[in-house]
Order: structure tokens, then sequence, then C-alpha cells
């Protein structure tokens, strides 16, 4: 996997520009691995003889630095198998805040980079709102493969007890690659073992008559630290 050395550099590089400000912990990281790894209920490993295997484990990493004025910037990776790409790189940059009366919100930009696979790069602006347990999200493609698509969903994240909380997501997508368009699901747990290490059983699918194989219901199990 030639690629994802390329993504450990690109960590590596943001931690060195930020070191100084470490102490303010505005920096953070988080590392983790899943069963599976899925966006918006699709399979994200095209591997043809695998495709119908529910074990397929990814690893998955980012860094995130907060300017501490509402501003952000931020950086993820998965592995997978994205046509010829054997890694998804995430560049992404926002600014979110908080309404007086509890009402937050989120917009930013995103990218999406394939080594060896270009003709998948692509990007979206997003924007969300939330309030209490439901955050509600539009997200836009502006280019590349993902152009001419718009997203739709509803979250909601339950806490259940201090440690367990109930996770139940609906996403509906336009896109001319799906005809009229395709609904995701999700719904599963989270448990945190630890103050930075949690893990997650998440089932999550996608409408297949558009979106093939690759959106049949299945169980993902996750494990991520943060630091």
């Amino acid at each position: 996997m030639r690629t994802f050395p390329f993504a450990l550099s690109c960590l590596a590089a943001a931690a060195a520009l930020a070191l100084p400000v470490v102490a303010q912990a505005q920096l953070s990281f988080n590392l983790g691995v899943v069963s599976l790894y899925k966006y918006n209920g699709i399979d994200q490993d095209s591997r043809q003889l695998e495709r119908e295997r529910d074990l397929r484990p990814a690893l998955q990493g980012g860094v995130d630095y907060d300017f501490g004025n509402g501003f952000y910037i931020g950086n993820w990776n998965s592995t997978g198998r994205f046509g010829e790409a054997n890694l998804e790189i995430n560049l992404y940059g926002g600014y979110s805040g908080e309404f007086a009366n509890g009402l937050g919100f989120d917009v930013g930009y995103i990218k999406y980079l394939y080594p060896s696979q270009g003709s998948w790069n692509g990007s979206e602006v997003y924007g969300s709102l939330s309030y209490g347990v439901l955050t509600t999200k539009l997200s836009w493609g502006t280019s590349g493969a993902i152009d001419e698509h718009a997203r739709l969903s509803f979250l909601i994240e339950q806490p259940l007890t201090e440690r367990l909380t109930l996770e139940a997501g609906v996403g509906f997508r336009n896109t001319s690659n799906f005809n009229s368009g395709a609904t995701d699901y999700r719904l599963g747990l989270t448990y945190a073992l630890t103050e930075g290490l949690s893990t997650s059983a998440i089932w999550s699918g996608a409408d297949t008559n558009r979106a093939g194989p690759a959106g049949t219901g299945r169980l993902v199990l996750g494990l991520t630290q943060s630091f």
C-alpha cells in the first residue's frame, strides 16, 4: 500500500507546523480501524471478489487544528479500494459556532483526493445546523467525480448512559450517478471505553436499487482513539 505513507507524511507535516501551539490544546489527532469503510451507506472497497464480504478492514486517521475563533482546518485519511487507489485523503476547512439560542452551525469545504485514481478526485461544500441531539446537514458537490449532487441528512445522537450513545441517521442524495437519487441510513451504538478511546457498532446501508451491492446493509464495527 504505497500511498499510505503519503497520508502519514501529511499528518506529520501538519503536526510539525502546529507544534508551537500544542500547549493551547488546539491540535487534535484521531486514529482508528473499522471492519468496513462505508460512506453514506456505500461500501468504500471495490475489490470485486470480496465485495459481498462484511469484513474488509480499513485503517483511518486524521488531524484537526482549531484556531480558537471558530475557524478550523483538518486532514482525514482512510485505506480502502477506490478504483486503482488504495487511499482516500480528505482536506477540509470551515467555520463553526453557536447562536445565542443554542443553535449550532458549521459551514465548510472539503477536497477528496485519490492517489493513482485522479478521476475520482472531487470537492464539496457543506453546511449544518444542530440543536440538542439533532444535526441537519446539506452538502453540495462542486467539482470532479462527485459533482452534481446534493445530500440532505438528519442525525440523532442520544446519550443513553454516561458512556453509551445511540446514533440514528438518514440521508437523501440527488445525483446523476444514481438517476433520481438514493437514500442511505445508519443505526447503532457508540461506547466510550476511556476518555479518548471509543468503540462502535453501526448498521449502515443505502438504496440497493441504485447503489447496487455496495449499498447492502452491513454491520460495521469500529475502534477509535482520539488524543
